[in-house]
């Protein structure tokens, strides 16, 4: 199978490392500076463990790279419209492109009822580029459940979670679901596969939606949220606000809220993405998370005045720390 890898920043790189590792040799498509860096130096992990380095494949021109049988994108929700020139030409009649992405992916509202209008979702796809260059029947759904982040271009710090919840997000399509997942678990990554992708965009968005913005305004690490009674009634409330949204957008197999406050040991410590994009000076994720989340819930008819809130006031500290 040709796999390229598009974007291997944190969640890209642990899955590249770990491909590589297990001797697939995927394509690393890397700005130049970047791809000479990893062509030189190799990828280094750093976990629990120790560090290692492998040697990878890597190119700076996705052109010279061509057609590809499984494109993975690692880019966050709102660099993908500047990032499609890297993905484009790898993407052929029969490519599947998997995009490892938080929150609500431009592709949600494909094959869904008419009820809820035009299928692009502005917050996501204002454009409407990424849609017009990937086709929605060539996308297979992917929840990301990896926790890293790069100290320099071809390091990466990960905390030992390595598992992609991976679906169809139309009609099966054939064995390419199963396919996909064999492969991916072949190399070393922890792939399940889901009859309901939807579902488990939810089920991960919950504590997306309700923990990355309140880091990103309180400097808070996961634990310190949850174990501040305040915050932690906020974050409750803020995850009540998503069901409402997904019960109407016809999801509702998802936890009791009290379980899905609970941490798993993983957890303690950590920075959310977003907090560590706040730090670093780098946009937030806010589209995704807060503004999809918000765009759903006006098309069901669903208030979300807690998320808009919490999510202006992120927007609104990065812009007075980082603003020009």
């Amino acid at each position: 199978m040709r796999v390229a890898i598009v974007g291997a920043g944190a969640i890209g790189g642990v899955v590249a490392w770990h491909m590589a590792q297990a001797g697939q040799r995927p394509v690393i498509i890397a700005r130049p500076q970047t791809a000479a860096l990893l062509a030189a130096e190799g990828l280094t992990l750093r976990s629990p463990t120790g560090a290692e380095t492998v040697a990878v494949q890597v190119a700076a021109d996705a052109v010279s790279v061509g057609v590809q049988d499984l494109v993975l994108v690692g880019f966050k929700a709102h660099d993908w419209a500047s990032g499609l020139e890297a993905v484009r030409p790898l993407i052929g009649p029969s490519t599947i492109v998997l995009p490892m992405l938080n929150g609500i992916p431009w592709w949600y509202l494909q094959g869904l009822g008419a009820q809820f209008g035009d299928r692009r979702l502005a917050a996501v796809d204002a454009s409407g580029a990424i849609e017009a260059s990937i086709p929605a029947g060539q996308v297979l759904g992917c929840v990301v459940y990896i926790g890293a982040n790069r100290p320099a271009p071809n390091v990466i710090s990960w905390n030992g979670r390595k598992r992609l919840v991976i679906g169809e997000p139309l009609k099966p399509h054939g064995s390419r679901l199963a396919d996909v997942g064999a492969f991916l678990r072949s190399g070393g990554v922890d792939a399940e596969q889901t009859e309901d992708i939807r579902t488990e965009v939810w089920q991960k968005l919950l504590g997306n939606a309700a923990y990355n913005p309140l880091s990103a305004v309180t400097g808070a690490t996961v634990d310190k949220i949850v174990g501040d009674p305040g915050v932690r009634a906020v974050a409750k409330s803020i995850m009540a606000e998503c069901v409402a949204v997904a019960a109407a957008l016809g999801i509702e197999s998802l936890p009791e809220l009290e379980a899905r406050l609970e941490l798993p040991p993983t957890l303690i410590g950590v920075k959310t993405s977003m907090l560590q994009d706040m730090e670093a000076g780098r946009p937030l994720e806010l589209g995704a998370i807060v503004g999809a989340v918000a765009e759903l819930g006006r098309r069901a008819g669903v208030p979300t005045p807690l998320i808009e809130c919490v999510g202006a006031l992120a927007a609104n500290a990065w812009q007075q720390r980082w603003g020009q």
